[in-house]
Formats: structure tokens, C-alpha cells, sequence
């Protein structure tokens, strides 16, 4: 946000094309980690094949909780985080390789796709190859440096299946696509769960909220009224003006979740309410924005969050489609000119995705399906209700995790 009012409006698009094509912290990384490690593979080699024939532990909180934050004193929580670790991710990762091997031959040899491969047999080599008995502190911190490494060498993954799909469309039904994206999305979460929990727990020894990537005391207010301020100010350089974001409900709520899952998806929605209500102010010559509203509630086995707007409704005919993958509302020019560099919202959501988890990729209608998976992967919901020429009511539902563990896959 500082960044923003520092260079100011108008050169924000030139900040956001700068950012998008030096990213030195990405690229630097990922050019080391495929030099040191890239491996010449054919896209049918099979030495995955008895890794992905293994089961697999679901990825409940409940497990990852299980390694209680470590003292300063006491490193038997990071080796066994470690071996659960190393046991796990090998499997997971050959599953996304077996995925991709057998995607139609059109398809696995466009070079999105292809490369999208090549980073996961790295990766699974990478894991394979390190020692299974991690019994030391000096292993297990080179155990942590590689999984950060392999973290950030996968952070253009979504975009890249974008692309690639986008250009592989009609060699797929709608149907394939949708399918092998969700199961390649909800892998990719428990993937990233799993390192970036092991990752986490050398960083927040002294922080007793959190135990790993996982906040015990997350307050779902200031999640949403930090996206709020994010989202506000993009809407605002973006179209000059943007709506107040109000947050009511009962905010005092305290609940267990990860938080950058949360503040994804809050994200994700508010940045659709603010976008269709400027639009839709622009569209019917209303001079003052209405507010977006946001309502948390807290039950007995989930926490609410509704999200209000005004912005003028989803036509009838779209509700069908509004969680189907690259379904999107922005017009053809601007998702171009997002993709070549030129739009700030999708360069300010590029740049967030990059970064770790994965921020709103505008105009790649990748957004809203892309929330719904991590609503629902921790037995959570999101469903939305639209008022044709009015407005939308989106509902998100996530479990009560500190009460319900047991339930969670």
C-alpha cells in the first residue's frame, strides 16, 4: 500500500510491469534450483509410477497440528515433522506426474503444460533423493532450505495451466478440464500444506498463536478489513474511485484456520463486489458508490461470512457458469493487456499469486473456482446468490476447525 501512494497513479503501471518482469527473488531462485537440479526426463517415464501407486494420509489440521510448535531447546517436533514430511510429499508429487502423463499427447506436448511436468519430476526427484532418516538438525535445515526452494520454484504454477489450457481447449471437453484442474489444484494445496507447514515451523518459535502455518487464534476482522484496505486501493487506482467496505456481525469471532487461505478468498470476493459496483455505478450514472458489506457470524460447527453488493447482479443465463474455469466478466482487451503487462489488477494479482498461495488472477476466470477449492477443502462452502440488475449475496462457510477436527479430510 505504501509502495502505491510512493510512486503514485500514474506510474503504477509501469511499478506493476517493472515487478512482474524482474520478480529477482523468484526468478534467481527458480534459474538455481533448475540448474542444480533439473533432470532430463521423457514425458512417459515411469519411475513415478510405484510412488504414486502408494497411499496417501489425507491433509487435516488435525495432522499438521500434531507437530506442536517446537521450544527453542527441543528439535524432536522438526525431525518428526521432517520424516512425515519427506515420507509424504514423494507420493503426492509422483501423483501429479501420473496426472500429467496421461493427458491426451496434444496436450502434455504444449509447452505450458510440458513445463508445468518437468517442475513436478524435479521435484519428486528432488524429494526422492534426499535421505529418508532425517535425524539431525543440520539435515533437517537442508531438508527446510530445499523445500523452500522447491515452494518457490512452483509459484507460476496456476497461471501456467492457464495458459496452457486456454490454448489446449479444444483438444478437451470442458468436463476433462474442469476435473483435471480440480484434482491438480486440490493437490497442489495439500503439497504446499504440507512443505510450507514443515517451512513454517523453523520461522514462528516464539509466535503461541501459531503452530506452523496455522493461526489458533485467527481473528476473521482483521483478516478481512486488511483485504479490505488491500482491495480499496487497487479498486481505486484502477478505476479512480472505489466503495466502502463495511464489516459487521459478530467480529469479535475467534476461530483455527490457515490464514492465507482465508485472505485469498476474501480477496477474491471482495475484488468481484468492488469491481461489478463501480462498473455498475459507471453503467446506470449513479454518482455515489453503496457500500459492500461484510457480515460475520459464528455457529455452532462453522463460521459465516456473507459478502454484499450492489454492483448490479450475474445475468441469468451466466449463474451456471460463474464457477466454471476462465468464465470471466473483463473484456477481451483488458485480459490481454493484463497479460502483457498492462493492467494493473492483473499485475498487482499476478504478483500476489507468485508470491506463495495465490492472488485473484483477473480476467483468466480463475478466481472464483479457485476460492470455492480452498473453501471446500477443509469441509468448507461457497455459494452465491444473485439479484438480476441489483446485486449478489456470496455466502463462504468454513469449519469450525477447533471444534471438529476429527471430521476433516
Amino acid at each position: 500500500m505504501t509502495l502505491l501512494r510512493t510512486f503514485g497513479i500514474n506510474n503504477i503501471n509501469k511499478l506493476g510491469k517493472f515487478c512482474y518482469n524482474n520478480l529477482p527473488t523468484f526468478r534467481t531462485q527458480l534459474r538455481l534450483y533448475n540448474t542444480q537440479q533439473e533432470v532430463v526426463v521423457s514425458f512417459y517415464d515411469d519411475k513415478a509410477t510405484k510412488y504414486a501407486e502408494k497411499s496417501i494420509r489425507p491433509v487435516t489440521l488435525k495432522e499438521l497440528m500434531r507437530f506442536v510448535q517446537p521450544s527453542l531447546n527441543n528439535n524432536s517436533t522438526l525431525l518428526e515433522s521432517a520424516k512425515y514430511t519427506r515420507s509424504e510429499l514423494p507420493v503426492r508429487l509422483a501423483r501429479r506426474v501420473k496426472a500429467l502423463q496421461i493427458l491426451p499427447f496434444i496436450v502434455g506436448t504444449n509447452p505450458y503444460i510440458k513445463s508445468i511436468y518437468k517442475l513436478y519430476y524435479n521435484s519428486f526427484e528432488l524429494i526422492r533423493s534426499f535421505p529418508e532418516n532425517i535425524c539431525d538438525k543440520g539435515i533437517d535445515e537442508k531438508f527446510a532450505e530445499m523445500l523452500k526452494e522447491m515452494v518457490t520454484s512452483h509459484s507460476e504454477n496456476i497461471p501456467t495451466l492457464a495458459k496452457g489450457f486456454q490454448e489446449c481447449k479444444k483438444y478437451m471437453s470442458p468436463e476433462d478440464i474442469k476435473n483435471f484442474l480440480d484434482d491438480m489444484i486440490s493437490a497442489r494445496i495439500g503439497i504446499r500444506l504440507i512443505a510450507e507447514q514443515h517451512i513454517a515451523l523453523h520461522n514462528n518459535l516464539n509466535d503461541t498463536s501459531y503452530t506452523g502455518i496455522i493461526d489458533t487464534k485467527l481473528q476473521p476482522q482483521k483478516s478481512i478489513q486488511s483485504c479490505s484496505n488491500f482491495v480499496k486501493e487497487l479498486c481505486e487506482v484502477h478505476y479512480g474511485s472505489a466503495p466502502n467496505i463495511l464489516i459487521d456481525g459478530q467480529i469479535d469471532t475467534i476461530f483455527t484456520y490457515v490464514p492465507v487461505h482465508l485472505e485469498y478468498i476474501i480477496t477474491e470476493l471482495l475484488k468481484n463486489s468492488c469491481r461489478a459496483t463501480v462498473e455498475y455505478s459507471q453503467k446506470v450514472n449513479r454518482t455515489k458508490h453503496p457500500p459492500v458489506i461484510v457480515t460475520i457470524s459464528k455457529g455452532k460447527n462453522f463460521i459465516g461470512i456473507r459478502v454484499r453488493d450492489q454492483g448490479g447482479g450475474v445475468p441469468t443465463k451466466d449463474l451456471t457458469s460463474i464457477f466454471d474455469y476462465s468464465y470471466t466478466t473483463v473484456p477481451q482487451d483488458d485480459i490481454i493487456g493484463g497479460l502483457e503487462g498492462q493492467n494493473i489488477l492483473a499485475n498487482v494479482s499476478k504478483m500476489a499469486m507468485q508470491s506463495g498461495l495465490g492472488g485473484p488472477i483477473a480476467g483468466l476466470g480463475y478466481g472464483l473456482p479457485l476460492a470455492r477449492i480452498y473453501a471446500n477443502y477443509f469441509g468448507g462452502s461457497i455459494d452465491l446468490v444473485s439479484l438480476h440488475d441489483y446485486g449478489c449475496d456470496v455466502f463462504l462457510r468454513l469449519k469450525q476447525i477447533d471444534k471438529s477436527l476429527e471430521d476433516l479430510e
